[in-house]
C-alpha cells in the first residue's frame, strides 16, 4: 500500500537556494529528503546583500515564501534585552516580526514543520504548537561557544600598537559575551528538544555531546561527482598542490589557516620549496598579512568547486576548535582526494589515521604528514580509494535524503 503524504514546512534561517556554503548544502538535501514524502513549502528571510535566490531544483517544493530581513543588529539594540533575559545575543540580533506576521497566513495546514536551527525554532514555533517538529541541531551551539574561547585573538603582526589593542579589547569582550551565552544555548537547546519530536545532529558524536534523549543522527554528506581523477599516484603538475577549502571570515577556519600558514606551512616549504597552496573560500582579508605567504594562492569563491578538488594533490583540513562535522573532509572523499586533517577536523566523521587520511595534530606531526603524502604516490592512492569507498558506504547524499524521508513518516505516523 502506498504510504500517505507528508505536507510538510520547512522554516530556515536563510534561502537555500543557490546553496553557496555548507548551511545552504545540507538544507537543500533535507528539502530534497522532505520532498519524496510528499509536497512541501519553505520559507526563509532574504537578507540583505545576500545571494540573488534562485528557484528550488527540487520538483515536490510546492511553494516559497521570502520576507526580507536586515543584518543582525549591532549591541546597542540588544544589549539591554540580553542583560535582562536568558536568551543568546544571537537570537535578540534579528528581528523576526515580519516573518511571523508572514507566516500567520500559512498556520494549521501541515503534517510536519522542520526547523533548520534553534535560530528558526524560537520565533517561530508558537504558531504551530501541537504539530509534529523536527529542527537541526547541526551545530550544537553551546559547545560553539566553549569551543570559541580556545581560538587566541586575531592580531595581524603588521598592525600597529593602537590596532592590535583594539583587537584584545574586541575579542576579550566577545569571549566575555560567549561565557555567559554557553549556558543560555544550552538551556535554550533542551527547552527545545523537550517542545519537540526530534532533534537531528550530525555524528553519533554529536548524540552524545547534545544529551537529548531525541536526538538522531542525520549526518552530512557530498554529491558523488560524475566524474573524477581515479589516478591519484601522480601529481596533476610539476609541483605538489594543496588544497583547502572553507570560508575564512568563519572563526574556526580563520585560526586554522592562520595556525598552517604561521606554522605549518613554512616546514612544508622547506622540504618542498615548489609546493603551492590553493585556498578556496570568501573573506581572506580575516588572514591579514599571512595571506601573502609564498607558495600561496587566495581564490576566493570559485564558480566550480569541482575543478579545484581534481587538480589538487592533497586536502588540508587543520581545523583545531570547532563543532560539527567537516563538509571539506566528506568532500575530499567524495572526490577521491588523499587528506590530512586534525583530531578535531574529522570529529564525527569515521575517518581512521592511515587508512582513510592521515591524522596529525601539532605543527612538526602535521607538516610532517603533508610531505609524507605529497612524496607517496602509492600512500595516496591507498588513502584515496579507501576513502571513496567510506563516501559511498555513509555519506552520498542520495542515502542521506532517503534517511530524511524515513524520519519524517516516522514522526508523523507516531
Amino acid at each position: 500500500m502506498e504510504s500517505p503524504e507528508v505536507r510538510t514546512l520547512v522554516v530556515a534561517e536563510l534561502y537555500p537556494w543557490p546553496p553557496v556554503d555548507g548551511y545552504r548544502q545540507r538544507l537543500h538535501h533535507i528539502v530534497g529528503g522532505l520532498s519524496q514524502a510528499g509536497p512541501l513549502d519553505v520559507f526563509a528571510p532574504l537578507r540583505d546583500g545576500g545571494t540573488e535566490p534562485v528557484a528550488p531544483p527540487w520538483p515536490g517544493v510546492a511553494r516559497t515564501l521570502t520576507v526580507p530581513m536586515g543584518d543582525p543588529a549591532g549591541p546597542r539594540s540588544w544589549i539591554a534585552d540580553w542583560s535582562r533575559s536568558e536568551v543568546p545575543r544571537r537570537l535578540l540580533s534579528l528581528d523576526w516580526s515580519s516573518s511571523v506576521d508572514a507566516l500567520e497566513r500559512w498556520r494549521d495546514r501541515y503534517d510536519l514543520i522542520w526547523y533548520s536551527h534553534v535560530d528558526a525554532w524560537w520565533p517561530v514555533h508558537p504558531l504551530f504548537d501541537g504539530v509534529p517538529a523536527i529542527v537541526d541541531f547541526d551545530n550544537l551551539e553551546n559547545l560553539s561557544m566553549r569551543l570559541r574561547r580556545r581560538i587566541p585573538p586575531r592580531v595581524d603582526q603588521a598592525a600597529g600598537p593602537r590596532d592590535r589593542v583594539a583587537a584584545l579589547a574586541r575579542w576579550a569582550t566577545s569571549r566575555a559575551f560567549d561565557v555567559i551565552d554557553e549556558r543560555r544555548w544550552d538551556s535554550i537547546q533542551r527547552r527545545c528538544a523537550d517542545a519537540v519530536d526530534h532533534v537531528v545532529v550530525c555524528s553519533d558524536l554529536d548524540v552524545e555531546r547534545s544529551g537529548c534523549a531525541n536526538a538522531v543522527v542525520v549526518p552530512n554528506g557530498a554529491e558523488a561527482p560524475e566524474d573524477r581523477r581515479t589516478d591519484r599516484r601522480e601529481l596533476a603538475g610539476v609541483a605538489p598542490s594543496l588544497l583547502f577549502v572553507g570560508a575564512l571570515d568563519y572563526e574556526p577556519n580563520t585560526e586554522a589557516m592562520s595556525w598552517f600558514l604561521r606554522d605549518v606551512w613554512p616546514i612544508v616549504r622547506r622540504g618542498r620549496p615548489e609546493a603551492e597552496l590553493r585556498v578556496v573560500g570568501r573573506g581572506a582579508e580575516a588572514l591579514g598579512s599571512s595571506a601573502e605567504a609564498d607558495g600561496v594562492r587566495m581564490l576566493g569563491t570559485v564558480p566550480d568547486l569541482r575543478t579545484e578538488l581534481e587538480r589538487a594533490d592533497v586536502s588540508i583540513v587543520p581545523i583545531r576548535v570547532g563543532a560539527g562535522t567537516r563538509l571539506k573532509v566528506i568532500e575530499a572523499l567524495a572526490h577521491h582526494l588523499p587528506l590530512v586533517t586534525t583530531t578535531v577536523g574529522c570529529e564525527g566523521i569515521d575517518v581512521i589515521d592511515g587508512t582513510h587520511a592521515l591524522v596529525a595534530d601539532g605543527a612538526p606531526g602535521f607538516a610532517g604528514a603533508v610531505l609524507r603524502l605529497v612524496a607517496d604516490g602509492g600512500l595516496r592512492q591507498r588513502l584515496a580509494d579507501a576513502g571513496r569507498v567510506l563516501f559511498e558506504e555513509r555519506y552520498a547524499w542520495s542515502a542521506i535524503r532517503d534517511d530524511v524521508e524515513a524520519l519524517a513518516r516516522r514522526t508523523v505516523s507516531r
